[in-house]
């Protein structure tokens, strides 16, 4: 177990099980980023939202300015769920499930600072998209893929600790090879829009993402 390797000090804000990774416990595919964004491979449920439901792994990656307010791509980052395939990925789920993941992160990082959060005051709302753009170019059938867009109110834990209002673009499919489901996610302050320069760059990453066979380094 190793803790999330960030370049910033306020990652030691969070508690040692914050942002903890499993290497040994991974799937046998590996997830690629063609990006040089920094980042991190945990758990699911990770140990800060134990109210999570599913379970797999989270693979992350960072923008450049993730923990600095000032920056242009401040809390902006993607990261993929990867789940059994037999796990449901309905809007209902994910609504859910994203919900939990905040809540849980918000109240432990904060926890952390000695300050604390009500957490059921956070709210997650999701719509389906008519159609999913940038879709990852290793997905065979793009027909197969849903596309979301949500919007959480919520406190930012690590750098402000003030409310904050994120913009989600969610895409799910299934893979018929690795026998999987995956959840790959875009999350900004900045709002969707083909204009925003970090939202150009997080649909470039997913649209070429993709998933390798053999044992995830």
């Amino acid at each position: 177990m190793k803790i999330l390797r960030t370049i910033l000090p306020l990652a030691a804000l969070a508690s040692a099980a914050l942002l903890q990774a499993d290497e040994e416990a991974g799937p046998v595919e590996k997830l690629v980023f063609e990006t040089e964004w920094k980042g991190e491979r945990i758990e699911l449920p990770p140990p800060f939202a134990p109210e999570m439901k599913l379970e797999g792994i989270e693979e992350i990656r960072f923008a450049p300015g993730m923990f600095e307010p000032e920056s242009d791509s401040f809390f902006s980052y993607v990261f993929v769920f990867a789940v059994p395939g037999d796990t449901e990925l309905s809007k209902e789920v994910i609504q859910k499930e994203t919900l939990a993941y905040y809540r849980g992160l918000a109240a432990s990082v904060l926890k952390g600072r000695g300050k604390e959060v009500d957490t059921t005051k956070f709210k997650f709302t999701l719509e389906k998209s008519d159609k999913a753009v940038a879709v990852p170019a290793s997905v065979g059938d793009k027909s197969s893929v849903t596309e979301y867009r949500g919007k959480l109110d919520w406190i930012e834990p690590f750098a402000t600790a003030k409310p904050q209002v994120l913009h989600f673009e969610i895409q799910a499919w299934s893979d018929p090879d690795t026998k999987r489901g995956y959840l790959f996610v875009g999350t900004s302050p900045k709002e969707i829009g083909d204009s925003a320069a970090i939202w150009k760059e997080m649909r470039k990453i997913r649209s070429e993402f993709k998933v390798e066979a053999g044992a995830a380094k």
